[in-house]
């Protein structure tokens, strides 16, 4: 067959999937007016692990998982919001970690709202004036977010899906790399970056911002003046494209595993998808032994642990909290004993969301 003949045997295939795409959405609908008549949330976590467990068990070839995913992830981000106009709140502005975590996890077609900082997404949510929200929690090098942790106990709000990011830095200028004077990048990202910044431009000055989208428009701005062109940003690679920079150098940060996980914040839990993990927080009253007594149970119920964090409670000096989030789902029967014993050494366990792990 020509070339010709293989395009128009595409053009069939083609014209049948977009009917039987419109097809699914017309279920879609239906879904979406009974959801409504129960007051169902729109965005089902467990359901979304089901499928992407489905379709890439079904996937024979040759396109891989990971893109098969991707084309589900925007077909199933259009189809909430036939449902429903989804306002996704993150941590701003655009071209953050944040953000991009967000259109992993969304797609294309709902609405982002960028949240001058991590309390303003808690609140977006808490407030109802965003259906969800995206908060940074944990970092494979610097640990927890303590800023999201701490949010925790000021904002009932529930976790109800988490995604994994790779973080990966680039330097970006329009310049040559011996041309540069000023360096601007939040400063989580610098530090990131510290090493090869020390043997690669040793004598330049960086300046810290809030975040790197921000350090981008600083340094597009500069443009304009001589020595503004003699600045560079590091971030995203996505930012070159939004803020017209070059990529000068590529996966500059020390640790290539770099990874930060986010949190979807919602008003409800989501269902046990059978790969769940549950987060809570335990208040406890300051005396000896307070946390060998919590941890105790998961290690009787053979519940592996994967985080906890000491957090204070701000409500009295020197009183103290313990955010944990451990492998399982609060239905789980080994899951409830637990919780059931930790209770009774706790003066209050709040359950922060039960959840399908990230990939």
């Amino acid at each position: 067959m020509s070339i010709d003949d293989l395009r128009n045997e595409i053009d069939i295939i083609d014209d049948k999937i977009v009917d039987l795409i419109n097809e699914r959405a017309k279920f879609v609908l239906k879904i979406g007016e009974i959801k409504q008549q129960n007051r169902s949330q729109v965005y089902v976590p467990n359901r979304e692990q089901e499928v992407y467990l489905r379709i890439t068990s079904k996937n024979k070839g040759p396109l891989s998982n990971e893109c098969l995913k991707a084309i589900y992830r925007e077909l199933m981000a259009g189809s909430l919001v036939l449902e429903k106009a989804i306002k996704v709140s993150y941590l701003g502005p655009e071209g953050t970690f944040s953000y991009f975590a967000a259109k992993q996890k969304f797609g294309s077609s709902v609405e982002y709202i960028p949240a001058r900082g991590i309390e303003c997404v808690f609140s977006d949510v808490a407030g109802n004036r965003c259906d969800y929200g995206i908060v940074p929690v944990e970092n494979t090098i610097e640990g927890g977010i303590r800023e999201t942790l701490n949010m925790f106990v000021k904002y009932d709000v529930k976790v109800c899906s988490e995604i994994i990011l790779p973080i990966h830095h680039y330097l970006m200028a329009n310049c040559k790399k011996e041309e540069i004077k000023k360096v601007f990048s939040k400063p989580q990202i610098l530090t990131q970056c510290k090493n090869w910044l020390a043997v690669n431009l040793p004598c330049i000055e960086l300046i810290e911002v809030s975040s790197s989208a921000e350090a981008a428009r600083i340094v597009e701005d500069a443009q304009k003046s001589e020595e503004g062109r003699c600045f560079a940003v590091i971030g995203n690679s996505e930012i070159s494209h939004k803020y017209g920079l070059k990529i000068l150098f590529e996966n500059i940060e020390d640790d290539p595993s770099n990874t930060t996980r986010f949190f979807i914040l919602g008003k409800e839990y989501s269902g046990p998808s059978g790969k769940d993990k549950t987060a809570i927080m335990c208040y406890v009253k300051n005396r000896s032994g307070a946390l060998v007594e919590i941890l105790g149970p998961f290690k009787s119920y053979n519940i592996n642990l994967t985080n906890i964090e000491s957090l204070p409670t701000r409500k009295k000096a020197w009183e103290y909290c313990f955010y944990l989030d451990f492998d399982g789902h609060v239905s789980d029967q080994n899951v409830q004993k637990a919780l059931e014993e930790i209770s009774k050494k706790c003066f209050d366990v709040k359950i922060l969301g039960s959840f399908p792990k990230g990939d």
